[in-house]
Parts: structure tokens; C-alpha cells; sequence
């Protein structure tokens, strides 16, 4: 098949869903988020750096790699960062983050900021899922 032309009424009705899908994407994301900042409220601060930048075309967000290092060793981990338009923001790699990590597994990390903004939910490789 070289192209798929879509009818009228297929285009219009995936501009009134596509938004939705979105809200509701982004709305799940920042529900886990929260439970995942207050099950993590105890754990230690470490800084991380940014080492990869990855921007996800289906949806407004950015996939971050970073890698942090406790006094455990050296761990990594991946967040999603949602665009916001109210508030701009370029991520590069090498930017620094402030994140909690689970001190019973090191692996675990939720990003709490970058800079003075809050980015989403992040979870090492292995709690990815």
C-alpha cells in the first residue's frame, strides 16, 4: 500500500480524539507520578546528569536517560518529561536533576526537579513497564 487516503469523517474524528487520548495519557501519568513522590518522601536526594535525549513523536514528551551516583555506585535511569507550553523548557545532555533513590535498591529513582521545575514520572530501566 503506497499512501492511505483517510475520508473526511475519519480526519475529523481523529482530531477530536487525538487531544483526548493525550489529556488522558498525561492525566495517568501525573496520578502514578504522585503516588510514586509520596512512597519516595523518605528516601535520600542525590543529583543526576542527563546523558541522553530522546523526544517521543506520538505524544507532547521527551524521554530523559540519566545516570546518578550514591555512595551505592553508579546507577542510571530513564523519565518522561511532558511538554508544557506555559512553562519552556530545554533539556540538553549534561544538565544536572535533583532525584530520591530507594536506598534498599539503588536501581529505583524518581527525578523530583530539574532546576526549580518538577519533571514526570522516572523510573529506572527496571521499573519501567
Amino acid at each position: 500500500m503506497a499512501g492511505t487516503a483517510f475520508l473526511p469523517w475519519e480526519e475529523w474524528l481523529a482530531r477530536l480524539l487525538d487531544p483526548l487520548y493525550v489529556r488522558i495519557r498525561r492525566w495517568s501519568f501525573d496520578r502514578k507520578r504522585q503516588r510514586l513522590l509520596f512512597q519516595s518522601d523518605t528516601w535520600p536526594q542525590v543529583r543526576g546528569t542527563i546523558s541522553s535525549v530522546q523526544w517521543d513523536s506520538s505524544l507532547p514528551r521527551e524521554g530523559l536517560w540519566y545516570s546518578y551516583n550514591p555512595p551505592e555506585g553508579y546507577y542510571s535511569g530513564f523519565c518522561w518529561r511532558w511538554f508544557d507550553s506555559a512553562v519552556p523548557m530545554h533539556v540538553r545532555a549534561g544538565d544536572q536533576m535533583l532525584l530520591h533513590y530507594n536506598p534498599s535498591n539503588p536501581n529505583e529513582s524518581i527525578v523530583v526537579e530539574y532546576g526549580q521545575l518538577t519533571l514526570d514520572i522516572s523510573l529506572s530501566a527496571e521499573m519501567r513497564g
